[in-house]
């Protein structure tokens, strides 16, 4: 062999040898960033006295998600003109039903019922930790197989509303077999990769996107190419179910011209879409839009999403 040969030979090992320790490196920062991402979530939000009648009076349901326990709320509206439909809410990232109190109040004083529930590894919910993005969309399947199971609790319409994380899970729920008759979607992100990656750049800036590939990889290994794959966008077109989908301008977690499901609005391919934009100073960030000034819902947006719900249900 001649010296020119064993000089590529060792680069040539030398590269392989760089190539497969940065693999090994790569995939264990994937996984301790992703599971530090995805860490257990215990509230301690405070329930405003006005708010304690209602969270006292509701009914709380455990059931099977697929490891563990869930955690499920029934309001039901009191209202004269209670609506013959169930509002199932989904929450985002660090955040449980109980989080969304007044707009669950909202809803019901406008005659709507909700089902809330907690995600995996969140609040009332069983799980050692959140797992990861996707494990919304298989709490989210569980949680309607329930109320299915349950005769819908006696409603007749079942309609979907999420906020962020949630947001993305009420549009990718419209991939199973489910009766629904509208979905809701505020400041959702649009794809499990996309959130992850929006995510990730938070910890670590740029340096995230070197381990896109690692992150695909490992988020796949978890849950699956199926259940990872899914984004909002492609299961709203693929449907004719009426989706609203709500969103600030200020919106500094999940950025209107980034990640979102509304920055995916050019290729959504359904007729039955509409697009809600707070534009509010103060009520147009990620979550303050679901407020008020004084704390309780944005009267403003519940009533748009009122509207929404009674032209798309039979209400």
């Amino acid at each position: 062999m001649t010296n020119k040969r064993k000089i590529i030979k060792r680069i040539s090992i030398i590269i392989i040898s760089i190539l497969l320790a940065f693999s090994f490196i790569s995939m264990i920062a994937t996984k301790v960033i992703y599971d530090s991402i995805f860490v257990r979530y215990d509230s301690d939000v405070s329930v405003s006295a006005k708010l304690s009648d209602m969270q006292n009076n509701r009914q709380t349901f455990d059931y099977e998600g697929e490891e563990n326990l869930l955690r499920g709320y029934l309001y039901e509206s009191s209202e004269k003109d209670k609506k013959d439909a169930l509002v199932v809410l989904a929450p985002g990232f660090h955040a449980g039903a109980d989080d969304y109190l007044w707009q669950i109040k909202s809803l019901c004083d406008y005659g709507w019922s909700v089902f809330a529930f907690d995600s995996t590894g969140s609040c009332e919910s069983q799980g050692e930790s959140a797992v990861g993005f996707p494990q919304i969309l298989l709490d989210m399947d569980a949680t309607l197989k329930y109320i299915e199971n349950n005769n819908r609790f006696g409603y007749n319409d079942i309609v979907l509303l999420g906020h962020s994380r949630g947001g993305y899970a009420v549009c990718c729920a419209l991939q199973y077999d489910y009766d629904v008759s509208a979905v809701v979607s505020v400041s959702g992100v649009n794809s499990a990769m996309e959130g992850i990656m929006g995510s990730s750049t938070q910890y670590v800036g740029n340096f995230a996107y070197a381990n896109y590939g690692f992150l695909w990889l490992y988020q796949s290994m978890l849950f699956g190419a199926d259940t990872a794959n899914v984004s909002a966008d492609e299961e709203i077109s693929e449907s004719d179910v009426p989706v609203l989908i709500v969103h600030g301008d200020n919106d500094e977690t999940v950025p209107m011209d980034k990640f979102s499901i509304i920055s995916h609005s050019d290729e959504i391919s359904s007729d039955n879409v509409e697009y809600y934009i707070c534009r509010q100073e103060n009520h147009n960030g990620h979550t303050d839009l679901l407020f008020d000034d004084d704390g309780s819902a944005n009267d403003k947006l519940m009533e748009a999403i009122n509207d929404f719900l009674l032209k798309s249900t039979n209400n």
